[in-house]
């Protein structure tokens, strides 16, 4: 089934593609220059969906591949979710750029946004493999559990071939032999017994102190997992991960504490999520920069 959405300018959809290509899971997602693909289960039924935006216009466009059309509704609002459509990102630029550090960073970057997700666990145990490590390495270590445990799926894509597994399975799964650290097993363990338990719920449901506070109680769960999951799973546009080492690089020349970034973000409440992904692009961007002159 198709649809088509319009979305409010600006919206930077080629970072935002970007930035999910580059935490891409094997075999759960593609995405292209302008297209993001992946595998679903929902009701016990898997499918898959594809988003594809139209360069120099406003629109995005889906093509659901579903069996139970009574919930494509749910579909569509999760998509919306994981591309941040809904967002005033007039609005928000014009906010943060009320503070002079950021202001040349929304003129740069106008129209950024938030990612959000399909799944709420899937990006809980993203965070926790991607503690102290590179992007890349956790995106094997992801791939290597999906290839494990992941339900088969047969696509008309090529490329997308099973499911992320869920909590349930993971809860008893054997991670050894897998390049994951005992502490991280631990605590993806401890996430996925929660989550199937229901005493944790990962979504734009629960408030989000509410969920820090009680995903911090997990062994192995600090407060940039928690704040990290905050941002991409509970949409809350104010979660900020202060402990962060970009964020704290990317403002002045010396490295802030996390306590002097916090009180340094308190003028960009309620939107501090996206002050976010302004400093990991700029930083992001001034490094590839940095690098391309020491290859000169």
């Amino acid at each position: 089934m198709n649809f088509s959405f319009s979305y409010r300018r600006p919206f930077d959809w080629q970072s935002h593609l970007a930035y999910l290509a580059y935490r891409s899971i094997p075999g759960v997602e593609i995405v292209t220059e302008t297209t993001y693909a992946r595998t679903i289960s929902m009701a016990e039924r898997l499918g898959h969906f594809i988003v594809e935006f139209e360069p120099g216009s406003n629109r995005v466009n889906i093509d659901i591949r579903y069996s139970e059309p009574q919930l494509f509704s749910q579909i569509i609002e999760k998509i919306k979710s994981i591309f941040d459509l809904c967002a005033d990102s007039e609005h928000i630029d014009k906010f943060l750029a009320k503070d002079k550090r950021l202001k040349p960073m929304v003129n740069q970057f106008p129209g950024l946004r938030v990612p959000g997700c399909w799944s709420g666990f899937e990006v809980a145990v993203r965070a926790v493999l991607g503690q102290q490590v590179t992007v890349k390495a956790a995106s094997t270590l992801v791939s290597r559990i999906c290839a494990r445990y992941g339900q088969p799926y047969q696509s008309t894509i090529d490329g997308l071939s099973y499911v992320f597994p869920e909590p349930e399975i993971i809860q008893w799964s054997n991670l050894d032999n897998m390049g994951i650290i005992g502490r991280r097993t631990e605590a993806i363990k401890g996430i996925a017994e929660s989550v199937t338990s229901g005493q944790l719920v990962i979504d734009s449901s629960i408030d989000s102190k509410e969920f820090v506070d009680k995903i911090c109680t997990i062994k192995g769960v600090g407060d940039w997992t928690a704040f990290y999951i905050a941002m991409r799973a509970l949409n809350d546009p104010n979660a900020f991960p202060y402990s962060d080492l970009i964020l704290r690089r990317s403002l002045t020349r010396k490295e802030l504490t996390p306590k002097q970034l916090l009180a340094l973000s308190e003028s960009w409440q309620p939107w501090r999520a996206y002050a976010v992904m302004l400093l990991w692009k700029s930083y992001g961007v001034q490094k590839q920069r940095d690098l391309m002159l020491v290859k000169k």
